[in-house]
């Protein structure tokens, strides 16, 4: 369209609304009232005139608005307005017959609508009728076909009221301004968006609605226009109040007659920079807990290749993240095993879509770790899983403590097995002797009064005994035997326990060797050693025959010293060497002269130097005898 086109248009839209406003003289401003209905000629009426009541049911029409239907009165009358003549379901959008009901005052509205494919326009005006109790009762609906009017406008170039029903109903806003900025046109959204009057607007440029601060200014935009014809931003207007809306900018630009004209949609994009800046903050806060978990979090695709890894790579393996990216397990090096496991494991999770758990170990530096793996498939709108979240938690404090109590377990029920066998079988012999010696006593003999209390000696010292182990091994366990290191002298302690077996040593005939230098100190504490080396040679007495021998040797060197106690006694098979030092299993034998045992002794004697940093050990041959040996620090 080029200027005089433009201006010719403009002359015309005037001359349209001039008539209109003659027309709308020609209509009744006066209520309606029932005299004056009666007063009204249908057929001679300018206009088409149909009368409806409040539920838009035609109560009378006339010939002219008949006229296009193909239907006579007496098959319209009693049907609804919008349904006969516009075929609809539903009264029309632009009906304000339920507003002239309710306010009693006449109105108008346009109708457009679709007509053996032309668009047709009628300018209705709606009066009410109202009866003597103040009720409306029927509405006069008088129609004016305008459509010849805005068929003259398009064929001049353009549809004026049709451009600018569209105009103002598209959910975005609309201006038109010249190459200074001025504003030429504008939608009523816009005003709305910014507060101002249609007069205060229209006097505006550009520059005075618009903030530039976060995009470009209004000559660059204008430039980039020019040069693409196109341009598409983002900036923020100015409401009349001062406060920024952020908006999404469309630009176009149009000649006319050589006058560069801009259209530009403007979209408000609040509600959308709000809910952006929201998700920003959430996964601004998500990977700030992504990126500080504890837990190893790594994202794979269906290569297996790592696409996302968090930073605790590098605390829980001493890699740091960007080493994985692009890259599977096979190709960081980790064991072949561990590898095709993982990527088993991931396969599973990406075919069944199904987040699932496994645990695995992992050997980090002498370590052994254990993890909790969880698989999550990540799947898109299609519901395919095309990554896979995996979430690995080091567990191995839990296992650990899992492991213990298992042992604590183990421990409780040795420990009860021990005082439910061991403290009741020694009663079971002393009870009959201690009864008959106290009842029949005056009628016994001397020898068989030695007799039976050398019984009841020996059942009583084995049982103080047992009693002495149990409690010496629950303090152990409890955590209630104190443990002072420091530097001690073996020879002194090896000495002291030869002196306190003697009497067992010279029954059975033993021959008891010893090699103890001096200066033998070691760093350990002094009643922890003492209680090792005293069951080590008690055990090494009993298991003994008569006439047999026992050496106990020191010998220190750089780092070490190491106490050895050997018998020729019985000795101890292969497999029952496995038993020893275990609480859980319960393994125990008599001595050559039918000394019973708790099975507690060697157990404690390895609770004692495992606390003390040594290390304890058996080399043994069947009825050829034992070699025990303790390793302790010297510092």
């Amino acid at each position: 369209m080029n200027t005089e086109s433009h201006y010719l248009l403009k002359k015309r839209i005037q001359e349209l609304e001039t008539e209109a406003e003659r027309l709308r003289g020609l209509i009744p401003q006066e209520y309606i009232t029932e005299e004056l209905i009666d007063q009204i000629s249908l057929n001679s009426a300018t206009d088409t005139v149909s009368v409806v009541d409040t539920n838009y049911t035609l109560v009378e029409v006339s010939d002219k608005r008949l006229v296009g239907t193909n239907l006579k009165r007496s098959e319209v009358l009693g049907s609804r307005c919008y349904n006969i003549f516009y075929d609809l379901d539903n009264p029309c959008e632009e009906c304000t017959i339920k507003e002239v009901i309710e306010s009693q005052k006449p109105d108008r509205f346009l109708k457009s609508y679709m007509e053996n494919s032309k668009i047709k326009f009628e300018e209705k005006y709606i009066s009410p009728v109202i009866n003597k109790n103040g009720i409306v009762e029927r509405i006069i609906v008088q129609s004016k076909d305008i459509s010849s009017y805005y068929h003259l406008v398009d064929r001049v170039g353009q549809r004026e009221e049709f451009y600018k029903n569209t105009f103002e109903s598209a959910g975005d806003a609309f201006l038109v301004h010249d190459e200074r900025g001025q504003l030429i046109e504008f939608s009523l959204r816009l005003c709305k968006m910014l507060g101002y009057s249609e007069k205060e607007l229209s006097q505006l440029n550009v520059n005075e609605i618009d903030d530039p601060i976060h995009s470009k200014d209004f000559t660059t935009r204008k430039n980039e226009i020019d040069i693409n014809g196109t341009a598409i931003f983002e900036t923020n207007l100015i409401r009349k109040c001062g406060k920024r809306i952020p908006v999404e900018v469309s630009a176009n630009i149009n000649l006319f007659a050589n006058t560069k004209i801009y259209f530009v949609a403007i979209r408000n994009i609040e509600k959308r920079k709000i809910a952006e800046h929201k998700l920003s903050e959430s996964e601004e806060r998500f990977r700030t807990l992504v990126e500080n978990a504890p837990d190893l979090i790594m994202r794979f695709n269906r290569d297996h290749k790592h696409i996302f890894v968090n930073s605790a790579s590098n605390s829980v393996l001493s890699i740091k993240p960007e080493v994985f990216i692009g890259k599977t397990h096979f190709e960081m090096g980790f064991p072949t095993d561990m590898c095709e496991f993982w990527e088993e494991e991931m396969n599973l999770a990406f075919e069944s879509k199904q987040q699932h758990c496994v645990e695995f170990t992992l050997t980090l530096g002498e370590e052994v770790h254990y993890f909790e793996w969880q698989l999550i498939p990540e799947l898109n709108l299609e519901g395919e899983s095309e990554t896979l979240m995996a979430i690995a938690r080091d567990i191995s404090v839990r296992k650990r403590t899992e492991i213990a109590l298992s042992e604590a377990v183990k421990t409780k029920d040795k420990f009860f097995s021990i005082i439910a066998h061991d403290l009741k079988n020694p009663f079971n012999a002393l009870l009959p002797i201690a009864k008959n010696l106290y009842l029949n006593c005056n009628e016994m003999s001397r020898e068989q009064i030695i007799e039976f209390s050398e019984i009841i000696y020996s059942s009583a010292s084995q049982e103080y005994k047992l009693l002495n182990n149990l409690l010496e091994w629950g303090r152990s366990q409890m955590g209630k035997i104190s443990h002072n290191p420091k530097q001690i002298d073996l020879k002194k302690i090896v000495t002291s326990n030869l002196l306190l077996h003697k009497a067992k040593a010279d029954n059975k005939k033993i021959a008891v060797s010893i090699d103890l230098p001096n200066g033998s100190m070691a760093f350990a504490d002094e009643y922890m050693i003492d209680t090792v080396i005293r069951n080590l040679y008690s055990n090494a007495l009993k298991f003994s025959s008569a006439g047999g021998k026992v050496n106990i040797k020191i010998r220190i060197n750089q780092s070490k010293a190491i106490i050895s106690i050997e018998d020729n006694g019985i000795g101890i098979s292969a497999e029952n060497q496995k038993k020893l030092f275990r609480i859980d299993t319960n393994y125990t034998r008599m001595g050559t002269d039918e000394e019973s045992g708790t099975g507690l002794g060697l157990i404690l004697c390895k609770e004692f130097v495992d606390q003390n940093n040594g290390k304890i050990a058996v080399v043994s041959t069947v009825e050829k005898g034992s070699v025990f040996s303790v390793e302790l620090p010297l510092k």
